[in-house]
């Protein structure tokens, strides 16, 4: 499967699978550039909004309101304007006309909805025969065969919920995610409806294939950190995206019924975790929009990321002063900052690329800068680096096994979460750019992508480290190197010859392949 990890270690055991990147610096904070909406995207009640693209068509789907009951579902050809019933008329624009028995009416609140499996498939919250908030909130699922502008409408047929976590905690606030990197998909929510002194924390789970269900066990990602982040107080609709090879996580802190409201981001090792705490909400009340939070990050026709959010529009934030929450939407850059635009060489490229131990990357020949970690403090030191087939990109990876990609080098995984054996020395990409080995001291290979385990040395004892590795020109096997000059072969690539018996005066460092 794409994007799957797999470790093997000299005995050719596969000890363990998962996706995860390496945090790129030692605050692990994303880069962003975001100004706030100065005017609301639909002027009427659309809290905790998940707005997805499809077709032509903007669909924000919200908790219920009196125009939308249970869950509300608007439309729009804009991203940024122009939202509103998808019925033309001042009522009846749901997306859940008939919300299961076993739900306590009026309960229902933010859905998360994504496509997978072949459907459309709706996540949101509601409370199991118990008043609303009262620890009892639980986790439901719908599904639609097809969605489109004049009938975005989800059908939930159980007879009981999917999850309710602890009993008197509830949770709240579902919001799926598939991760590019190996197709899998993911829910992310809160735990604490606002019933229960427990911190409120952010869980996630890998679902089944239609994406209707659990596939794994539930992990934590977050927990609210209040002693050193007093802003933060709670996790309010989690959110994951992958946006320019980082794992970002979205989710508001505050009380949502205050001009406190906000919302925060900050990067995770893989769809489980872990993830950093932020230092500090990006968005905070401004202007005419009070408590602005809830918020949904989503793409546009062309790719490009923009935040779906609600605000207030009063400054009393709440419904029983008569105030509603606006629905807004503007552009957002999530773009990690080590990246520069480039393009592969004309013709057969020539020349060639090294990196330093921060990172920074120095290009000869006509070889083209893509970006680099050299200006930015990372966790471990760069041991590697290796190129695109057309040189239009290159992957560095660090001695923690954290990968770093650019240009049009893809990420595949990392062992940047990971505990080691041994530190990482090196790597070597295949010649369809769809996948890379990473090879340590001891020996011992990871896997990643299209790239294939044929054997490592993890397991034996070795009379010298391993300092580098390269790989056959059909990928059908590889070749390590010792500082001793020791050459070990596997797969398809051929002994020729070592210096393992040959008095040095000085270490062997690195190694290339034909």
């Amino acid at each position: 499967m794409a994007g799957a990890l797999v470790v093997v270690l000299g005995s050719g055991l596969v000890t363990q699978m998962l996706d995860v990147k390496a945090a790129t610096t030692a605050e692990a904070q994303p880069h962003l550039s975001f100004a706030p909406s100065p005017s609301p995207a639909f002027a009427g009640d659309a809290g905790d909004p998940d707005v997805v693209y499809s077709s032509g068509t903007y669909y924000a789907f919200t908790t219920g309101t009196p125009l939308g009951n249970h869950i509300q579902a608007l439309v729009s050809s804009a991203a940024a304007s122009g939202y509103g019933s998808y019925t033309g008329k001042p009522y009846g624009s749901t997306a859940l006309p008939n919300p299961p028995g076993w739900q306590t009416t009026n309960t229902q609140t933010s859905p998360g909805v994504f496509n997978f499996g072949g459907h459309w498939v709706m996540w949101y919250d509601a409370s199991d025969g118990h008043p609303e908030d009262s620890g009892y909130s639980c986790l439901s699922v719908a599904t639609a065969s097809a969605i489109s502008p004049s009938s975005p409408v989800f059908t939930d047929t159980s007879v009981g919920p999917v999850y309710c976590g602890t009993p008197g905690v509830g949770v709240l606030d579902p919001s799926p995610f598939v991760d590019p990197n190996s197709g899998a998909a993911y829910l992310l929510w809160k735990s604490n409806d606002g019933s229960s002194a427990a911190a409120s924390q952010i869980w996630a789970v890998a679902l089944n294939a239609s994406g209707t269900g659990f596939a794994g066990t539930p992990t934590v990602l977050l927990t609210v950190d209040q002693p050193q982040l007093p802003w933060e107080t709670t996790t309010d609709d989690p959110q994951m995206v992958f946006a320019d090879g980082a794992y970002n996580l979205l989710f508001s802190g505050g009380d949502y019924q205050s001009t406190s409201y906000n919302e925060a981001l900050t990067t995770c090792a893989g769809p489980l975790g872990p993830c950093n705490q932020p230092a500090a909400p990006f968005l905070t009340t401004y202007g005419a929009a009070y408590g602005p939070g809830g918020g949904s990050l989503f793409q546009d026709a062309g790719g490009g990321w923009w935040l779906g959010y609600a605000a207030w529009n009063a400054p009393c934030t709440n419904y029983g002063c008569g105030a509603v929450r606006f629905l807004y939407a503007a552009p957002i850059d999530l773009s990690t900052g080590l990246s520069v635009p480039c393009d592969p060489p004309a013709g057969t490229p020539y020349g060639y690329r090294f990196t330093a131990s921060d990172g920074g990357v120095f290009t000869y020949g006509d070889q083209p800068f893509c970006g680099s970690t050299g200006g930015i403090r990372i966790n471990q030191p760069v041991v590697g680096i290796a190129n695109t087939a057309d040189a239009g990109g290159y992957w560095t990876v660090a001695r923690d096994g954290g990968i770093f990609s650019f240009g049009n080098a893809r990420f595949f995984g990392s062992t940047g979460a990971m505990h080691l054996n041994a530190p990482i020395v090196g790597m070597s990409a295949t010649r369809d750019d769809g996948g890379y080995w990473l090879v340590a001291s001891d020996g011992g290979i990871f896997s990643y992508g299209d790239a294939q385990f044929y054997g490592s040395t993890g397991a034996l004892h070795l009379n010298a480290p391993i300092v580098g590795m390269a790989a056959t020109p059909d990928d059908g096997g590889y070749w390590f190197v010792g500082t001793d000059g020791g050459i070990f072969s596997y797969g398809d690539a051929q002994f020729y010859g070592s210096t393992g018996a040959t008095r040095l005066n000085a270490p062997i460092v690195g190694m290339s392949g034909p």
